[in-house]
């Protein structure tokens, strides 16, 4: 998938797509209009790194890449991958989770940015976000491909870390 489709017909310059990323950024980091956006679910009590938004954006994104009744039975919401997920975040070193909040902030609010769509990501239809996600892994822009890479990763660390997943993947279990 080319940029030019990625982006419905505007294909702005490297420069004018870094502005536009760092207004969002910006908008995100200072609490403006990107980050008071309500409207999410209450995130199960106990998590210690995602909020409400972070919650929805992930559990989204994470049945996006591991669906249920894909290659498994299982998917990302069966196994506890947003947990996982939250739990891995909750630990490192906080200039990095900084960075996971803005990844998710931008994963939530790129649809107007990367597709030209006025929706949020928790607000697609699940072809539509598999259409927007594509176009993160796809992009020719390194910081979307590295954020995506990275948080498929971590759902697929999740997920295979879980015991209901390894009779799907022929896996026993530890010797020990």
């Amino acid at each position: 998938m080319s940029d030019e489709t990625i982006l419905t017909g505007f294909r702005p310059s490297r420069r004018v797509f870094l502005k536009g990323l760092a207004v969002a950024s910006a908008a995100v980091g200072a609490g403006g209009a990107l980050s008071s956006c309500g409207g999410y679910e209450k995130a199960p009590e106990g998590l210690k790194f995602l909020d409400d938004k972070g919650y929805a954006v992930i559990k989204a994104f994470a049945d996006r890449i591991v669906p249920r009744g894909g290659p498994y039975p299982e998917g990302a919401l069966d196994t506890g991958v947003v947990e996982f997920f939250d739990g891995f975040a909750a630990t490192d070193y906080p200039e990095v989770q900084k960075d996971f909040k803005s990844a998710i902030a931008l994963i939530e609010h790129g649809p107007l940015f990367i597709k030209g769509k006025s929706t949020r990501f928790t607000r697609m239809t699940p072809d539509e976000q598999d259409d927007y996600l594509a176009a993160w892994q796809s992009s020719s822009v390194t910081l979307l491909r590295g954020a995506f890479l990275g948080f498929k990763r971590l759902c697929f660390m999740g997920f295979y870390i879980n015991e209901k997943v390894w009779p799907s993947i022929g896996y026993e279990g530890p010797l020990v």
